[in-house]
């Protein structure tokens, strides 16, 4: 019976070990990883193209650029806005931004970095149409900047001549002021020998007066008069 007893002992203990590791492999929590989006980049961090794994996400590629640290983009080292998470993927010239609602595992970057690898084999022809319209939207934006410039330098130019011109003009009033000046200077030396030709003028007025004058006085007794011419 001791034996019997030891053995259903041992039955028990098996059992109840078992029992507890069954009960403690559903207790474990695993966090749920939801992969959102992917975002291609080239080296200066402009996109390239996006891979969208969820419609619902509510993050766009303008999140990821508000999102990035002062420091700059790491290989594996996740940054975060609010629940989600940005990883970035260095695969040669490339980055892979992988967004995700959770934080990917240690264990499972490894292999998402490989297939990233393996899918940089195929993305020149996959992303060469998203590639062609940002080239383009970027030769738009050149050719609106060429026609500003262009149009900054017509109206500098034409204040360049407007100076000009209020420079000729600002010299010229300067000579009229100073040929005023001297028509002034002339009107008033005429003026004072006008004034002076006048006075002069009335006193040879006088002087006649009182010469014929003295013509009618009789000569005085005793005096003789010689004949006019």
């Amino acid at each position: 019976m001791k034996e019997g007893v030891g053995e259903e002992g041992v039955r028990r203990e098996s059992v109840s070990v078992v029992r507890n590791f069954a009960l403690q492999g559903p207790s474990r929590t695993v966090p749920r990883i939801d992969y959102e989006r992917i975002f291609v980049l080239n080296e200066a961090g402009k996109l390239l193209g996006e891979y969208v794994l969820r419609d619902t996400c509510p993050l766009e590629f303008e999140d990821l650029e508000r999102a990035i640290p002062v420091t700059g983009m790491r290989h594996l080292v996740a940054f975060y806005q609010g629940e989600y998470a940005f990883t970035p993927f260095r695969v040669e010239n490339l980055w892979f931004v992988v967004l995700s609602h959770g934080v990917p595992r240690i264990e499972e970057r490894g292999s998402i970095g490989t297939l990233l690898a393996a899918m940089r084999v195929h993305l020149p022809s996959s992303l060469s149409p998203a590639f062609a319209a940002h080239e383009e939207r970027l030769r738009e934006r050149g050719r609106k900047l060429d026609q500003s410039e262009a149009i900054l330098a017509r109206r500098e130019q034409r204040v360049t001549h407007f100076e000009a011109a209020v420079q000729i003009a600002a010299g010229k009033l300067k000579e009229w002021e100073s040929e005023v000046r001297g028509r002034e200077n002339r009107l008033n030396v005429l003026r004072d020998y006008a004034i002076q030709m006048q006075r002069a003028f009335r006193r040879v007025q006088s002087k006649p007066d009182a010469a014929r004058e003295s013509d009618d006085k009789p000569p005085a007794p005793g005096v003789s008069v010689p004949p006019s011419p």
